[in-house]
């Protein structure tokens, strides 16, 4: 009787015995300091039953300027990450999608971030102090030793997407997870210490400041350290082998992206082919943040000018700098706030008031939606189309034009991600030929799109296959 009853209304407990938890260290297959572009392998442990999302890799960092200049560390240490890909018995599960660290930071923009931690995944950007140390950052940003570790967590797709996330690794061939490094260029380029003032605005002064001879990173003692499960009973096994023996395989379903990228002049075209075609995330770059250049000032915040004397001279010791919107410091921006030029999404429109930014997708030649979005309506169908962002971010359109320029379109069931229900579109058939075209968008814009899928695995007895 009680089947047809919701859960709130239902009284019920379930009691799983001979549970045991232990964790494992995994040292990558390429030991000793790892640079930009390097390519790091790490192998999964066989036998086990293995829950994907705890995986996290720890880390020290050191960074270092090309000339007398300093270094910061970007925000997010995912930004590490150029590519990312699986392989299971040789065959590549996770596409290597190139410019992970960019959808990384397209979803961050927009509030749709799962990270959970904050405290070993460098989150912001110091100027003089270490949020993560508490020491006094004289030109570089480095931390060399065990007990302040950086460490990666939440990765993209398979290892944070897949359900069931707690798989039975001996059911599988040998799984090893391969991340390409990304190139200096991610690396904040500033000038010497005694220059790393507040800036004067959002681009110049201080901090904020380019300096010429650019920057670089070394990562050493990379280890990967995963969470493994024990039960007493067979009854997983035998779920596992019935299922088997009814359909012939284990259906795991994970989220898969496909990039592309192009030098933005009113259209940027790409195709997908995919029997679930969930979303599109898109994201704007002006030409500066392909080459060495310094952290940008998240508009609104913290910059040069506020005094408590009536001089300056007597009281530029305190530092205390005022707020770009109003000096009470209306959407949280009473701080200070940098974001890596690399990872600063930007509308790049030489006369919005005249030509005003437009957005419209094209996909075999059907417009999506039928109608030129303005920003206003582009970010709404973006909130729209993500199945869960942060609720408590505060920003305004100000900030999102000029830092956090990152859209998504949906083609798939709301909160499909949370029933496993692969409701995207199929264009297996027949390739999908899209086109994003803009009207004020210039020229000088890097236009990065990124095609998240859904992809099955289906695993049986170590033999596994692949749709897309």
């Amino acid at each position: 009787m009680s089947a047809g009853l919701p859960p709130n209304l239902t009284y019920f407990m379930s009691r799983l015995q001979g549970v045991s938890t232990s964790h494992f260290k995994i040292y990558p297959q390429n030991t000793g300091n790892q640079t930009a572009n390097k390519i790091i392998r790490f192998e999964l442990p066989s036998n086990s039953l293995m829950n994907l999302k705890s995986t996290r890799i720890f880390f020290n960092c050191t960074t270092a300027s090309n000339g007398s200049e300093g270094a910061r560390i970007p925000n997010d240490t995912r930004s590490f990450i150029d590519r990312m890909a699986i392989y299971m018995g040789g065959v590549l599960v996770q596409n290597s999608f190139s410019n992970y660290n960019i959808l990384v930071h397209a979803q961050k923009a927009l509030g749709a971030d799962r990270c959970t931690d904050t405290t070993l995944t460098h989150q912001e950007i110091p100027r003089l102090v270490s949020y993560h140390n508490g020491a006094t950052i004289t030109n570089v940003e480095s931390y060399t030793t065990p007990d302040v570790q950086l460490a990666i967590t939440d990765f993209l797709g398979f290892l944070g997407s897949a359900e069931p996330s707690i798989i039975d690794t001996g059911l599988f061939p040998q799984i090893t997870i391969e991340i390409t490094l990304a190139d200096n260029v991610i690396i904040p380029s500033i000038t010497a210490a005694a220059d790393q003032t507040l800036a004067t605005t959002s681009t110049t002064g201080g901090i904020a400041d380019v300096a010429s001879g650019g920057a670089n990173y070394t990562l050493s003692e990379m280890t990967m350290q995963v969470e493994v499960l024990g039960m007493a009973s067979s009854m997983l096994d035998e779920v596992v082998q019935q299922r088997i023996s009814q359909v012939g395989y284990l259906s795991i379903p994970f989220s898969n992206y496909f990039s592309f990228s192009s030098t933005h002049s009113t259209t940027s075209r790409f195709n997908i082919n995919s029997a679930s075609w969930n979303k599109l995330w898109v994201c704007w770059r002006a030409a500066a943040g392909a080459s060495a250049a310094a952290p940008q000032v998240v508009a609104g915040h913290k910059i040069a000018g506020s005094f408590t004397s009536a001089t300056a001279a007597a009281s530029t010791s305190l530092d205390v700098g005022k707020c770009q919107y109003d000096s009470g410091g209306v959407y949280n921006t009473n701080s200070e706030r940098y974001v890596a030029r690399c990872f600063n999404f930007e509308e790049v429109n030489a006369n919005p008031t005249t030509v005003p930014t437009t957005f419209q997708l094209q996909i075999n030649s059907a417009n999506y939606p039928a109608y030129k979005l303005t920003i206003p309506e582009v970010y709404s169908l973006t909130m729209n189309s993500i199945d869960i962002y942060d609720k408590t971010r505060m920003m305004s359109l100000d900030q999102y034009r000029k830092n956090f320029f990152a859209q998504c379109y949906r083609f798939d069931l709301p909160e499909s991600s949370y029933s496993r229900v692969a409701s995207g579109l199929d264009t297996r058939s027949s390739s999908a030929q899209c086109a994003l075209v803009t009207e004020g968008i210039t020229a000088a814009t890097t236009c990065f799109m990124f095609c998240e899928v859904t992809s099955e695995l289906r695993v049986a007895n170590r033999a596994i296959e692949l749709i897309t």
